[in-house]
């Protein structure tokens, strides 16, 4: 991989020669120092060599992708449905989370983001327990305190996002660390937005990472749009990778539509970590929808900007390329669809018919023993609505 000067050199030089008008920088991957093994028809480009994958993981990371296209797409209708309150897309972001993700072991932790539900399915979490959260019902580990899509569980190694973007990055570094300190062989992973480089906590995280090098891979998700504000607004610098530079980590670009790609320079920058220290990796992908159900992108970029990445979708750039190995086919493919909708609904199904959390719940896991004041909080409470379901009952 090209050392952490020479990519911010080259990618600025990239940066200014661009034609005008919407370019998808992956078109140019070699140009701009994006790393890829497959173009957008699946072939190899000859840049990274081909990540040695057992076939049966790689087709398990592939259906998982499909799942979680599927469920965005049903999880948007839920929402406009009013059967969700609120929904996160996460269309196009598929490749990023999932191939990352593969490259970890099941003991190494990993501190999602809120568009990654592929986290979860290939951690082996239920299906129905990503509905429970989404509809806020009991089989929800967090008992429906959080938004939709703001998912984790820490049976799984899997410590939840914030919707304050970018505040956990240090606590994932002093995860890494403590694990460094104990001897212990743990890997550490987090996954964070471009606008997350903007606060103080990135950068906080960065420099006690380049100091202290504890076995930690940050995951720069630089999809176009922090909301509403480009890159070009957001930052000064040719890549989000290059900061890394400052602070002495280990950086590199790598093209976040290629689900392959990302496995190979992750699983690379794990094995490495407790030997050389963190390694910041910003994935370049695009969202394609809208950031969240309450947003309108058409108020802040053009459909044109939003074409040009359609012939990089990742789904289509994996499933070519699983074609090409003979791997995968049009029969596989419509059978894989058919499934995941009817696990789905049957997913919802179950979910919608499970009970609300009760109003005691509340009360639960801020600490490890209830302090008395919590009890006295929750006594009243029981308590009123005790005296308010007597009131009904009289009526």
């Amino acid at each position: 991989m090209k050392s952490p000067k020479s990519s911010a050199t080259d990618a600025k030089t990239t940066k200014r020669d661009q034609p005008p008008g919407p370019v998808c920088p992956l078109q140019n991957a070699a140009a701009n120092n994006i790393r890829q093994v497959i173009d957008d028809q699946g072939k190899l480009t000859g840049d990274l060599p081909e990540p040695d994958i057992a076939p049966e993981k790689l087709l398990h990371m592939y259906e998982t992708m499909v799942m979680v296209r599927a469920i965005d797409d049903r999880g948007w209708i839920l929402q406009r449905s009013g059967r969700i309150e609120f929904w996160i897309p996460h269309c196009g972001l598929e490749a990023v989370h999932n191939g990352a993700t593969l490259a970890y072991e099941d003991d190494d932790w990993i501190v999602m983001g809120y568009r990654h539900p592929g986290v979860m399915l290939l951690r082996g979490v239920p299906l129905v327990q990503l509905f429970a959260q989404f509809f806020g019902r009991d089989g929800d580990p967090f008992k429906g305190r959080r938004l939709p899509t703001l998912m984790g569980d820490r049976r799984y190694n899997i410590v939840p996002t914030t919707t304050q973007v970018g505040s956990y990055l240090p606590h994932t570094c002093g995860m890494a660390m403590a694990a460094k300190i104990k001897g212990d062989a743990t890997n550490f992973m987090v996954m964070f937005g471009d606008g997350s480089s903007s606060r103080g906590e990135f950068h906080s995280a960065l420099n006690f990472a380049g100091v202290h090098k504890p076995p930690v891979v940050f995951i720069c998700e630089n999809n176009g749009w922090a909301i509403s504000t480009p890159q070009s607004t957001q930052t000064a610098s040719a890549t989000y990778a290059e900061k890394g530079d400052a602070y002495g980590v280990r950086n590199l670009v790598v093209d976040g539509n290629d689900a392959l790609a990302v496995y190979s320079v992750v699983k690379e920058a794990r094995d490495m970590g407790h030997d050389e220290g963190a390694t910041l990796i910003e994935a370049v992908t695009y969202r394609m929808g809208y950031h969240t159900s309450s947003d309108n992108p058409d108020l802040y970029r053009e459909q044109a900007d939003v074409d040009v990445w359609v012939p990089w979708d990742p789904l289509t750039r994996l499933r070519k390329y699983l074609e090409r190995r003979k791997l995968w086919n049009k029969k596989k493919e419509d059978a894989l669809w058919t499934r995941c909708k009817a696990e789905i609904s049957a997913a919802i199904k179950a979910a919608e018919a499970m009970d609300f959390p009760t109003p005691a719940t509340m009360f639960d896991d801020t600490y490890e023993e209830q302090t008395w004041l919590l009890q006295e909080q929750k006594a009243h409470l029981l308590a009123d609505i005790a005296e308010l379901e007597r009131r009904e009952g009289q009526k």
